[in-house]
């Protein structure tokens, strides 16, 4: 099959391929993407909550960030932790009951909810 220039890319595409080659040469810094990236992005928008007192919004992001990482330990821990702050018990069991079960090898979750019950 021959190539005919402007069949088989649009401009899109063709843009996103100049971006790439480049990226290659170094001139500009790659672009990283993926789910990953958004779920750091989330921490850390999720943590300036936290430190601002925002706790509701925090709380939020962290169910975002254990929705798409359910075994994140860091998003449990941060969540126990708030819900300790705002004195909220039934909620801190309730995550540490899940944060057991996605976390098993971390036994730390274990110990704090054997000390809650």
């Amino acid at each position: 099959m021959e190539r005919k220039t402007g069949e088989n890319f649009d401009e899109k595409d063709a843009a996103d391929i100049f971006d790439k080659l480049r990226n290659v040469e170094g001139k500009i810094k790659p672009k990283r993407e993926g789910k990953f990236d958004n779920i750091t992005h989330m921490m850390q928008e999720a943590q300036s909550f936290e430190k601002d007192k925002e706790y509701d919004k925090a709380i939020e992001l962290y169910k975002e960030v254990l929705y798409i990482l359910p075994d994140s330990s860091k998003a449990y821990e941060a969540l126990i932790n708030i819900y300790q702050k705002k004195g909220d018990t039934e909620s801190e069991k309730d995550i540490l009951k899940k944060a057991v079960a996605n976390c098993s090898k971390n036994k730390e979750f274990k110990s704090r909810l054997d000390e809650l019950v």
